[in-house]
């Protein structure tokens, strides 16, 4: 009866934060603590949610090709980037504290918070980037995807921020053309989490459901509502993502 609830509630968390997540990052930073709270170790915790990311990204990729907001030119070499940041992302969960990077994390939203607020453009119009922006782009993006396999919780946001800033997407661009590197990454690490032994299926099956219904109804709703809407409610999401890592 006890697992009965517990998977009841870890699919309903699951709904809350793909619907969340898909729409401005950081449903991890909801996700994973949930799993930690009803008993599964850190390490464990971080892995299972691989699961519910694949759930999210599955139901959302239609949604984004269907309203034509991926940006094709750039998927395969995200993509390519994806596979080696889910190698080395996954191997550093094997071997590091989750924990160590999350105070970091919270000071640099925080600090990225003000130019994407005053900067009204960013977000909202695409426009076009020079080469060597490009460059640091494609290296921060890798950093970050490092980071998203790692953990998870957060990448999402500093992703949209790297494709808005370096590419010049809106963040309706920049979601969508994350969405299958993201995928790629998120299939690549679970492949390597299942390897070590380390991913709780039971709550992982409940979760890639519940973020499944989520990531449908996110997606459906960021493109309903467009991208300033989408600007706004990413800027509260970053503000309670830093306020969650740095103090609680």
């Amino acid at each position: 009866m006890e697992l009965l609830v517990s998977l009841i509630l870890v699919f309903f968390i699951g709904i809350f934060t793909s619907f969340i997540g898909v729409i401005g990052g950081g449903g991890g930073l909801i996700s994973i603590p949930f799993l930690i709270f009803i008993g599964l170790p850190p390490q464990i915790a971080v892995a299972t949610n691989k699961c519910g990311s694949v759930g999210l990204i599955t139901a959302a990729i239609p949604k984004f090709w269907k309203a034509e907001k991926i940006i094709w030119k750039y998927v395969l070499p995200f993509t390519g980037v994806s596979i080696v940041a889910a190698y080395f992302g996954a191997n550093l969960l094997l071997s590091l504290d989750p924990g160590v990077l999350e105070p970091i994390l919270g000071v640099m939203l925080l600090f990225i918070l003000p130019f994407f607020l005053f900067e009204k453009e960013l977000g909202t119009i695409r426009v076009k980037t020079n080469k060597l922006k490009k460059i640091i782009g494609f290296i921060l993006y890798c950093l970050v995807l490092t980071y998203g396999s790692f953990i998870g919780a957060g990448s999402g946001v500093l992703i949209f921020y790297t494709l808005m800033f370096f590419f010049g997407f809106t963040i309706l661009e920049a979601n969508a053309t994350n969405s299958i590197p993201w995928f790629v990454m998120s299939v690549t690490s679970l492949g390597i989490y299942a390897w070590y032994g380390i991913i709780n299926w039971t709550y992982g099956l409940a979760l890639f459901v519940g973020m499944y219904i989520g990531g449908y109804l996110g997606a459906h709703t960021a493109i309903k509502k467009g991208d300033t809407w989408v600007k706004t409610f990413f800027a509260f999401v970053v503000v309670c993502s830093a306020l969650k890592l740095l103090l609680f």
